[in-house]
């Protein structure tokens, strides 16, 4: 009887860590010369990075998962852009030009992502709330939209810097 409990408990903790492992492989088919950064622990320390291109933009990606009761999961994206100085999500919304900017900060927004520029990067940072499992299943049709945004957001700030 034990053994039986104890395969049906790592098929429930596998279940439910597997979406977060394959969500940032999935990421990376959105990405020109993607490389994928999972150590052989990653699994405990549910942290994941990806880095390539987008639109000619390099991009990096941090995938945290929650692995302690105090701990929240969380992704972050971020993109290069030439705006030098940090900037919050205020200053990023009142320096962001543009027909095409303006959307771009919109489709952001309706994901629940806060942006931030520090050191040359434009960052959307994803921390749900409530209850789900975090990250879920990758959706191509929910990120490569936020891609997309990112980029005309880091373009209006080029032109700007």
């Amino acid at each position: 009887m034990f053994p039986l409990i104890l395969v049906i408990v790592a098929l429930t903790v596998w279940l439910l860590a597997a979406p977060g492992s394959r969500f940032v492989k999935d990421f990376a088919g959105l990405l020109t010369n993607p490389v994928v950064q999972q150590g052989a622990f990653s699994f405990f320390s549910g942290r994941s990075f990806l880095s390539g291109a987008y639109a000619n933009r390099e991009v990096a990606v941090r995938l945290q998962l929650k692995r302690g009761k105090y701990q929240q999961g969380y992704l972050v994206i971020a993109m290069r852009t030439q705006a030098a100085r940090g900037l919050d999500a205020s200053e990023v919304d009142t320096r962001t030009r543009g027909e095409a900017g303006r959307r771009a900060l919109f489709t952001l927004a309706a994901q629940d992502l806060l942006l931030s520029v520090e050191d040359g990067w434009l960052k959307t940072l994803w921390r749900p709330h409530g209850f789900m499992i975090f990250p879920g299943r990758f959706s191509e049709t929910k990120w490569r939209p936020v891609l997309d945004a990112m980029q005309a957001v880091a373009g209006s700030l080029d032109t700007v810097a």
